[in-house]
């Protein structure tokens, strides 16, 4: 990936096309959009590599923009603090967030370099680090911590960073993790340098006292984190006097060595530092930062700089006293970054082109994951291919019956083929129903005969019981004998009998619930499937059809009172079945009885027969869609009226509407006048 955007920024540089700029921000949006993306390793190294590409192009600002707006919106510094900051808050025990996870990051240095600068411009911005200084200095005994308090409350920021959050401890844990052969090293200890040996004092209308780093180091864990600094200093020289002992190697398209040292119009000197002569400044820069770490006078007092000895570098301590902002670029190792640059560009180039001689000659050419990864993926999924052996013939296909049969097509048209169908499912329902409420019946009377007999299960029986009263004399005087007595009382006994029966019955009682609970049988769920697809199909048919069709009409009408017949006490008690009819039924009579005249006379009829599907069908009653019957219709109703009856009659009564019966008028023999 990191080829990618190095050629893309690379090749946008040119002339003519968009800039380094508007490529960077590109792949900044892009990798910055998804949530907490500074926690995903991947990122990180890739914004390190976009970083890094920012500083050799000298477009840090276009980076360092972006992320600035997404840290003050992680502040909550255009309002509430948001959810981001209040988790990151909670978390890390009220740490203020940030991009870089801990205090600092040993392989993501470009990145963290412009993540502490932006982080650096908005205590510029807010004017916390400049108030912080003045309270430390207007109060000698004051901590860092308190100073940022007061600084936060003076200033009214609604969020400040935590203590150590500022940037001279952000900068020191960063030079303790930045590796030695980092060509980021002396900036990162430049930018510490500058906050620890600041001399703010004459800003402020307050005497020069020394510089202010001291301050910021007293407490015991900060004192050690100068110390491992010191320590540091000289851990890095050691490491720069040993890379600068090392023969230097001249690239393959320069000059040799000995023709380096010569200058000649057509070649000139670099404008940098080149190995091992870099090592070796960096040897000298890092023993004058040792000094001025270890001269307390610095800490203690204003010095007159051009007192101090040539090993001081006066000039270059001057402006670091002062937080002069340019960069001591001559420390970096350019030569390094080109090369860099040159070898990802080349490799990208590799990868793009796949030239001849990188295809594969013999099986030893590919054994390394590098020549692997610059061979086609095509050649390198056939390759893979014909090392395995031929894979075996799919087996052969299984016809799978089908769970449920489908709806034969004569059923929709023959109705008497439809009753047959029907018939036959139905009865497995009606027959599941049956059981299920023989089941209940049973349960009930067993429940009731072992409730009749749990009174029955503890007697009481009379018994006689003799026992002897000891007596121990009285007034000296010795008894005669204990006293022997009879007692009569009345013991509970368990009556054998009737414990076992109701043993019995309990044991009955489970059986049958275990009967119960079983899954159905397969037959079932078949018979009602096959059924609620025949209604669904010859509903839809007669439905969709322009013209009715005599045939399926009738298949409809005799499914319907065929679907009404198999409706009995049994089935309307047991509530699957129940349910299951009534859905039949009301698909049917929608579709096929209601508002059809020649069904009125027979659905009353099978109302009048059957009273307990009243309920059920009477919705379908519509006497005022059969105008010729509905006097007929209405006189069956009146003629039908029992005590026994009333109710059934009453909702048939309310099918009869009277201003429909006088609209027919005499044409339903009527009277008009009546």
């Amino acid at each position: 990936m990191s080829f990618i955007f190095q050629s893309h920024v690379v090749e946008s540089s040119r002339p003519g096309r968009v800039g380094a700029a508007a490529v960077l921000e590109f792949w900044v949006g892009i990798l910055t959009q998804q949530n907490l993306w500074y926690r995903d390793k991947t990122v990180l190294f890739l914004m390190d590599q976009i970083c890094c590409a920012a500083f050799t192009h000298h477009q840090e600002e276009c980076v360092q923009k972006l992320l600035y707006q997404q840290h003050k919106n992680a502040l909550g510094y255009h309002g509430d603090r948001g959810l981001l900051s209040s988790l990151v808050g909670w978390i890390a025990g009220n740490v203020t967030p940030s991009f870089i996870e801990g205090q600092s990051l040993s392989g993501e240095v470009w990145f963290v370099w412009l993540v502490l600068n932006m982080e650096g411009l908005f205590e510029e911005e807010s004017q916390l680090r400049r108030c912080v200084e003045h309270e430390l200095l207007s109060e000698s005994n004051i901590s860092p911590d308190q100073a940022l308090k007061r600084a936060q409350q003076r200033l009214k920021l609604p969020v400040a960073p935590s203590l150590q959050r500022l940037q001279v401890y952000r900068w020191a844990c960063q030079a303790l993790a930045t590796p030695p052969d980092h060509p980021l090293l002396p900036l990162v200890w430049q930018k510490f340098l500058q906050l620890y040996l600041r001399q703010p004092g004459p800003e402020y209308g307050l005497a020069a006292g020394g510089c202010i780093g001291k301050r910021f180091f007293q407490a015991s864990s900060y004192a050690a984190l100068l110390k491992d600094l010191r320590q540091r200093i000289q851990e890095v020289s050691d490491f720069h006097h040993a890379a600068s002992q090392a023969l230097r190697v001249p690239p393959l398209n320069t000059p040799s060595s000995d023709t380096q040292g010569e200058e000649t119009p057509g070649n000139a000197q670099p404008l940098y530092l080149t190995s091992p002569q870099l090592h070796s400044e960096l040897v000298r820069l890092f023993g004058v930062f040792a000094l001025w770490m270890d001269d307390g006078t610095l800490q203690k007092q204003e010095v007159f700089l051009p007192t101090l000895p040539p090993e001081y570098e006066a000039h270059r301590l001057a402006q670091v006293m002062q937080r002069q902002q340019e960069l001591w670029l001559e420390y970096i190792d350019q030569e390094r970054l080109q090369y860099d640059e040159r070898e990802v560009l080349s490799l990208w180039e590799k990868v793009q082109s796949e030239p001849t001689f990188l295809q594969p000659q013999s099986p030893d050419l590919f054994k390394s994951d590098f020549c692997l990864s610059l061979y086609s993926a095509k050649e390198r999924i056939l390759s893979n291919l014909q090392k395995h052996p031929v894979p075996l013939q799919a087996p052969e296909l299984q016809e799978q019956k089908a769970p449920v049969a489908d709806v034969p097509a004569a059923c929709l048209s023959d109705f008497k083929a439809a009753a047959k169908l029907i018939q036959q499912d139905l009865s497995i329902l009606q027959d599941q129903a049956r059981t299920a409420v023989a089941r209940e019946a049973q349960q009930v009377a067993m429940e009731q005969e072992l409730l009749e007999g749990l009174p029955l299960l503890f007697k009481n029986q009379p018994e006689q019981i003799s026992m002897n009263l000891e007596c121990k004399g009285k007034g000296g005087q010795p008894c005669q004998g204990p006293a022997n007595i009879t007692v009569t009382f009345e013991r509970v006994q368990r009556q054998e009998a009737v414990h076992n029966q109701i043993t019995s019955l309990r044991r009955d009682i489970k059986k049958l619930q275990t009967d119960s609970m079983a899954p159905p049988p397969q037959s079932l769920a078949q018979a009602a499937v096959r059924t609620e697809n025949f209604i669904t199909s010859v509903a839809l048919v007669n439905i969709f059809k322009a013209q009715k069709s005599p045939a399926v009409q009738q298949v409809g009408v005799s499914a319907f009172y065929q679907v009404v017949s198999f409706v009995c006490e049994d089935t309307l008690r047991h509530p699957p079945t129940r349910q299951y009819l009534s859905s039949c039924v009301e698909i049917l009579g929608q579709v096929f009885i209601q508002e059809n005249a020649e069904e009125c006379g027979r659905v009353l009829k099978a109302i009048l027969e059957q009273r307990l599907l009243c309920p059920l069908i009477s919705p379908f009653f519509t006497p005022n869609a059969a105008p010729d019957q509905f006097v007929f219709l209405y006189q069956d109703v009146v003629t039908s009226l029992h005590l026994d009856t009333a109710d059934v009659i009453f909702m048939l009564l309310t099918k009869v509407s009277p201003r429909g019966a006088y609209r027919l008028g005499p044409c339903a023999g009527i009277p008009a006048g009546a």
